[in-house]
């Protein structure tokens, strides 16, 4: 099916393709090349190494291939949800493509990292990666003999944003026919209003996060110029909003989580906002989210005005899922355990990492109606075995079912005190 995605110059080099996937997908302790060789036998560590750093096969149609497939898998058309977030990547030395001291989410501090941007497609509690690209900071850009030495394209030796970068995903899901109606981000993206009118005109529903300190207009605000601070047309940031309404604010379940019941107090207001390059104010939903804890989430959403309370809280607790699939990824799949500087290494490495995802993704729903508890762990073991032969088949399906008998009872107990709590609550 996927073999001729890896055609290049009149010969084809998916024999490379398939230990290396099939290394993703096994028990390697680091799922690397040279892991990956060891684990794996017949496998020859040049030939693989030059496949993922060299070898001129294009990520982009093999990226088409995932998201078809995945919205197919996920079936739910234009419910289906993308979503776009960055994940970071830590590296020693300065030699890797796009490497520096930056912002790393994931340990919440500076750090010598490469950063990715990302787009995930979801629906209900389904998730799969769709996309990546290779964040290129200035200092990069700027420095034409360090990209040559870590084989960056010339056409990538230019300076994108993150939402720039996030825009690109987006159109290219849309361009290849990937069925999604919805978009869903963090406020590193949600404040950027240029990306969040760009998707408007592309005639899909957003989801942003923004910050406390955003700017929203409870009337329309007009005028020959766009307004810029507080007090201009009555914009008021979305906290003070926040303050005002939360006494309204109402009990919403967004999921039922392994844990029990994920319960928020939602809040939801009309609300324009105006992003430049646009003649007028864009009419969005203003969505407030506060979980148990005290977090408090802010949204905009351009759905229409009639869509309930529910369902707007719905969309906004949807991008917990790309979470989900970054865990799983780095968890199960070896998504930021690969060894190797160039440019290409890093596309080639994410793409066949997408790969493996959606593949546990269709082996997972293949079973879903017989063990809906089934894990990408579960079919990693189950694929490790297969390759591996480390284990008998009863051996994994012991473990397996002992997992699965392990998170019911869990699940159980923790539903019934999320019950108990929220009974004390309306009492």
């Amino acid at each position: 099916m996927i073999a001729p995605f890896f055609d290049v110059a009149r010969r084809n080099v998916s024999e490379h393709a398939h230990p290396y996937v099939a290394g993703l997908l096994s028990h390697c302790p680091r799922k690397n090349v040279e892991r990956i060789c060891e684990v794996l036998p017949g496998t020859r560590f040049e030939n693989l190494q030059y496949f993922l750093s060299e070898s001129p096969w294009e990520a982009a149609p093999l990226w088409k291939w995932i998201g078809l497939r995945a919205a197919s898998i996920l079936g739910g058309g234009e419910d289906n949800m993308l979503l776009l977030d960055e994940s970071c990547f830590t590296k020693k030395g300065d030699k890797s493509a796009g490497v520096k001291r930056q912002y790393n989410g994931r340990l919440g501090k500076l750090d010598n990292c490469q950063v990715g941007v990302f787009s995930a497609l979801t629906c209900g509690d389904r998730v799969a990666l769709a996309g990546a690209r290779l964040y290129l900071p200035e200092d990069w850009v700027e420095d034409p003999q360090r990209c040559k030495a870590a084989a960056i394209p010339e056409s990538e030796r230019r300076f994108r944003t993150k939402p720039e970068l996030a825009w690109e995903l987006v159109e290219q899901a849309h361009a290849d026919g990937v069925a999604f109606g919805w978009v869903g981000m963090d406020a590193v993206y949600g404040r950027d209003y240029g990306l969040l009118l760009k998707i408007s005109r592309m005639g899909k529903t957003f989801v942003a996060d923004v910050n406390h300190d955003q700017l929203a207009w409870t009337q329309e605000p007009v005028g020959p110029a766009r307004p810029k601070a507080v007090g201009e047309s009555g914009g008021q940031r979305v906290d003070a909003l926040w303050e005002k309404g939360r006494k309204t604010a109402t009990q919403v379940t967004l999921r039922d989580g392994e844990n029990g019941p994920v319960r928020v107090l939602f809040w939801s207001q009309r609300a324009w906002i105006w992003p430049a390059g646009s003649e007028t104010a864009l009419g969005v939903w203003l969505c407030v989210t506060e979980r148990a804890d005290g977090t408090v989430k802010y949204s905009f959403c351009n759905a229409g005005e009639g869509t309930s309370p529910e369902e707007l809280a719905r969309r906004q607790g949807q991008r917990y899922f790309v979470e989900r699939a970054f865990e799983d990824a780095k968890s199960h799949l070896g998504m930021g355990q690969y060894q190797a500087r160039r440019w290409r290494a890093w596309v080639h490495h994410m793409v066949l990492v997408g790969l493996a995802m959606v593949f546990t993704l269709e082996e997972r729903e293949r079973v879903r109606s017989e063990t809906p508890l089934t894990s990408v762990r579960d079919v990693v073991d189950l694929i490790a075995w297969y390759f591996e032969k480390d284990r008998t088949g009863v051996e994994v399906e012991e473990a397996i079912r002992a997992r699965h008998k392990r998170r019911e009872q869990a699940m159980i107990s923790k539903r019934r005190k999320a019950l108990q709590k929220s009974d004390v609550l309306t009492m």
